[in-house]
């Protein structure tokens, strides 16, 4: 019997430490870019900074999903009346 080292990947949440388990195991990649791979389209999502958050739908997770989306862009002209139609709108 050959005994062989094998390094690999496995992917956790960067917010709750949940391990990527896609079929009730615990998956192993062999290089970082097939684990990238394995995120897309699974629900995971995978940071700029190469941090990943699972698809958990509690408060923590919502706000870090959050605070990687752009502002809301502003779409009042200067001069434009507010909605109530009494004032000006202000940027």
């Amino acid at each position: 019997m050959t005994i062989t080292e094998h390094t690999c990947i496995t992917v956790a949440c960067d917010l709750c430490r949940y391990v990527y388990d896609e079929d009730e195991y615990t998956a192993h990649f062999t290089d970082l870019n097939e684990a990238r791979k394995a995120m897309t389209g699974t629900g995971w999502t995978v940071t700029a900074d190469r941090k990943v958050i699972c698809p958990s739908d509690d408060p923590d997770h919502k706000a870090a999903i959050d605070a990687l989306m752009p502002p809301e862009p502003v779409t009042q002209i200067p001069g434009q009346l507010g909605l109530d139609g009494s004032q000006e709108a202000r940027l």
